[in-house]
């Protein structure tokens, strides 16, 4: 078990919120280094073509099978988040996803049930472009990167209401042209302050139960790897309002088959 980082503070503009995932399939959030200016994007309802592919990359993931999901577990090595502004603290985690509604829930070690708004929006984009294939609001082409060695297109998306439903923000995906899978996530998060960035890269993607999602997420220094996945328990959004969750929600998520 890796130990908690004690709490970060936040950085000034182009500065990451996020030294936190990297591992085979980690989730997100700490402090770090700088991130690239915001690409320029025309005014305007946005680019087919880049809506387009947003599309595909959340086809490659397996949006075809999405709707069949009623609910979603995931189990985590770690959550080396900042413990403050609003953020879930550090240590093992699991965490629940109702499709339909949208609700997520998280309870970490020592227990810590809930999620901010802004903490589940996070979670939830880092599912990857499946949570976005309809995602209200211009889609736009950025200037593509190649992120270790992969030739990526990158999509800028503005999103209103902003994560946690305040404000607005921006959002850059990068997508891999060989395989349409999410490389790297950049975000604003006018949530904790007009000049906060988290940045994640993704990796160690894995296919389970006809859907492909990263296995490791890295932000700066700090990384979390995904243990345990299973979908469809059929529980409801009355499971996740007791300390602990209410069964059959709150059995740890099934450990991964070995990949």
């Amino acid at each position: 078990m890796h130990p908690t980082p004690p709490p970060l503070a936040l950085l000034p503009r182009r500065r990451l919120l996020g030294r936190a995932l990297a591992a085979p399939l980690s989730p997100l959030l700490a402090l770090a280094g700088c991130a690239s200016p915001w690409p320029e994007v025309p005014p305007g309802p946005g680019s087919a073509s880049a809506r387009a592919r947003l599309r595909e990359a959340a086809n490659a993931q397996g949006l075809a099978t999405w709707p069949g999901v009623h609910d979603v577990n995931l189990g985590y090595d770690a959550l080396p988040w900042p413990a403050s502004r609003g953020l879930q603290p550090g240590g093992p985690a699991q965490m629940r996803l109702l499709r339909a509604s949208g609700q997520l829930a998280l309870q970490s070690a020592p227990m810590a049930p809930g999620a901010t708004p802004l903490a589940a929006a996070l979670h939830r984009l880092l599912l990857g472009p499946i949570m976005l294939a309809n995602v209200d609001g211009p889609v736009n082409w950025a200037e593509p990167q190649t992120l270790a060695g992969r030739r990526c297109d990158h999509l800028h998306l503005q999103l209103s209401p902003g994560l946690g439903t305040t404000g607005a923000d921006r959002l850059s995906l990068f997508i891999d042209r060989d395989e349409g899978l999410l490389r790297r996530l950049q975000a604003s998060l006018t949530g904790l302050g007009p000049d906060t960035l988290v940045e994640v890269n993704v990796d160690g993607h894995r296919r389970l139960a006809g859907l492909t999602g990263p296995a490791r997420w890295q932000s700066g220094a700090l990384a979390w790897q995904m243990t345990g996945l299973d979908l469809n328990r059929g529980y409801g959004p009355e499971a996740l309002r007791s300390a602990p969750w209410a069964a059959p929600a709150d059995a740890p998520a099934r450990p991964l088959p070995p990949g």
